[in-house]
């Protein structure tokens, strides 16, 4: 990586744009000047001839008297350094030869633009619960908890299931739509499992294995929203109830995700 600055003495030199400056305070240097003072102490320690200059200043093509332009302008980097030919501490003057800049140099890199992270938290304005990172934690086990009751239901209440199944999805036959809710439940447990653990042991990572997931969380839990329309013994309200709070929770466990993640970030209280 090539150095965009210098520093030496009390002065900063941008090598880009040739601005100079003294304890933070821009020193007034035309052009030419600058662009020389730039070459110099971009070859610190090294002589410079006044034809490299000449050539890197005014190039071969164009016809100026560039003998009175080079004197004029280490005169004019002299006074704004406030060096001297006769003691130099800056630019060291070698008859019939050239110049060297003799101060020590020290070289200040770019500052390189952040690397972007592929798994950092998009969407940074997005709503999170102003609440403790433990309570999200919590608040997140919780909302694991009416999924592994509907998947250990979906067992425990098979005959019913079988029946309910064959009321409300007469079209598709129980040999196959059985198995499929069954299977989905295991899935689903295995899921709620992975999930508790990764939340319940406060896992840094959380948050980016929890979005990596969350398209096939979302399709697993849109379908298993609709489980509680398949009660049949307490009427309408709870079944309704049931679904509603299923489909919130879709959404509302991604938005705890959203504040245990904020919540684990350096400098925010635990």
């Amino acid at each position: 990586m090539n150095p965009s600055r210098l520093r030496f003495e009390s002065f900063e030199l941008d090598l880009q744009t040739g601005e100079l400056c003294k304890d933070g305070s821009r020193i007034h240097l035309q052009d030419q000047p600058a662009r020389l003072l730039a070459l110099l102490a971009s070859r610190s320690g090294t002589l410079v001839t006044r034809d490299e200059i000449q050539h890197e200043l005014w190039g071969d093509g164009e016809f100026v008297e560039f003998e009175h332009g080079i004197n004029t302008a280490i005169l004019r980097i002299r006074k704004a350094l406030d060096d001297t030919s006769e003691t130099p501490r800056i630019i060291q003057t070698l008859p019939r030869k050239g110049y060297k800049f003799i101060a020590p140099v020290d070289i200040i890199q770019p500052i390189s633009p952040p690397v972007p992270d592929p798994n950092a938290r998009k969407g940074s304005n997005e709503f999170v619960l102003p609440v403790n990172v433990n309570i999200s934690r919590v608040l997140f086990l919780l909302a694991q908890v009416p999924y592994v009751g509907s998947y250990l239901a979906a067992f425990y209440y098979l005959d019913e299931l079988d029946a309910a199944l064959s009321r409300t999805f007469g079209f598709i036959p129980v040999r196959y739509s059985l198995p499929a809710v069954l299977v989905l439940a295991l899935i689903g447990f295995a899921v709620r499992i992975y999930l508790i653990g990764l939340v319940g042991w406060g896992h840094t990572d959380a948050g980016p294995r929890y979005r990596k997931l969350f398209p096939f969380v979302f399709v697993l839990d849109a379908f298993w929203a609709a489980t509680p329309l398949l009660i049949q013994r307490v009427g309408h309200l709870v079944p309704w109830a049931g679904l509603i709070l299923m489909a919130w929770l879709i959404f509302g466990q991604r938005t705890l995700m959203r504040s245990i993640e904020q919540g684990q970030q350096p400098g925010r209280p635990a």
